[in-house]
């Protein structure tokens, strides 16, 4: 069995391998046209334009790997069973199930390439894509630090707990340090949003310090004006592909415990804790698919079904959970709904055929 096993994985995984680098070129060429309008502005050239998207990458190979595990997979099994390999292994004994379990390293290949590059590759890379466009197009870089987004307006050094899809802030801080290197003021509001060049701050607490002295004040609202445009505050919003699972978790109940909405975040840290399920059921999917169409599709069309499957699953399972967030379901039921159904597909057609 050791030498099946090598086969089917060696098959499999040069299946899988053709179709996600196909994918992912074809991925790379689309965002990179996305970008040639900002070439020529400011200092973000050809080469820029050429790193950003490379940093882009690894969060469209995580998005692409279920597909090319469906497709791969269907152009792997596809060809053994138009060969008739698959039939002579299932004349020698084996079923579809034991077949899928000779293929199980490779799934636990895919599950564990996945999560490191989903933990640790995406997270760094996306922040990086961000501070390289940043700095091409000359917008102040935002750096994250002790669990806060810290940034200089001026002569002010302003820190942000968290920033809202929409642009506000919370949990603002703000320190007037001039040329000389002296802390002149410390402030604080509980609120704060970007509106017409400057910030409009809500139940502010204002540390003026002169000398020996330091006066104190209270207002309910505050108006500041800043070098700050509204796009750098958007480009300090800690966005869930920034954010490792364990920091996903701590970040959503974070936004939970002060009120916020932690709806999109407690969706995409499920959908990362479901995401080896996806692979698992594509792969599954394949194999009695690629057996029990092997007289009424050609190689073509199957690839052509799988694309259509496996772009199906994923703009399904994106819209439910895109649903789920604005309707606050529950992300449990809504990030595992989808594979749990195409798996109950797959062991439907290999019930059903006898397979």
């Amino acid at each position: 069995m050791n030498l099946l096993d090598r086969y089917l994985g060696r098959e499999l995984m040069s299946g899988i391998g053709i179709t996600l680098l196909t994918l992912v070129a074809i991925a790379y060429f689309v965002t990179f046209a996305a970008e040639m309008g900002e070439i020529g502005k400011q200092d973000f050239t050809t080469n820029t334009a050429v790193w950003y998207v490379l940093l882009k990458m690894p969060k469209i190979i995580q998005e692409m790997l279920p597909a090319a595990t469906l497709i791969g997979g269907l152009f792997a099994f596809g060809g053994l069973s138009a060969t008739n390999e698959l039939t002579i292994m299932r004349a020698a004994g084996l079923s579809v199930l034991d077949m899928l379990w000779q293929v199980r390293k490779i799934g636990i290949l895919l599950i564990l390439v996945a999560v490191i590059n989903m933990e640790w590759i995406v997270p760094i890379a996306e922040r990086g894509a961000k501070v390289v466009k940043a700095t091409a197009l000359h917008q102040p870089v935002a750096e994250y630090s002790g669990g806060a987004f810290w940034l200089r307006d001026g002569d002010y050094f302003v820190r942000m707990q968290h920033v809202e899809s929409d642009g506000a802030v919370t949990g603002i801080r703000w320190m007037k340090i001039p040329k000389h290197g002296e802390l002149s003021e410390f402030s604080r509001a509980d609120r704060a949003s970007h509106q017409d060049g400057g910030w409009r701050m809500e139940r502010v607490l204002i540390t003026r310090i002169d000398q020996d002295m330091a006066t104190v004040s209270h207002l309910e609202q505050m108006e500041h004006q800043s070098a700050v445009s509204e796009d750098m505050i958007s480009l300090a919003s800690r966005g869930p592909a920034d954010l490792s699972t364990a920091d996903l978790l701590k970040y959503s109940w974070y936004l939970e415990s002060n009120g916020l909405n932690a709806s999109r975040y407690w969706h995409t840290f499920w959908y990362r804790l479901t995401m080896p399920l996806g692979l698992v059921v594509m792969l599954v999917l394949a194999l009695p698919f690629s057996i029990a169409e092997r007289r009424t599709l050609s190689a073509g069309k199957r690839i052509v079904v799988g694309v259509f499957v496996g772009v199906g699953f994923y703009l399904v399972n994106k819209v439910l959970m895109n649903t789920g967030e604005v309707y606050q379901l529950n992300p449990v039921i809504t990030v595992s709904a989808v594979p749990l159904l195409f798996l109950g597909a797959a062991f439907w057609m290999i019930r059903r055929r006898g397979l």
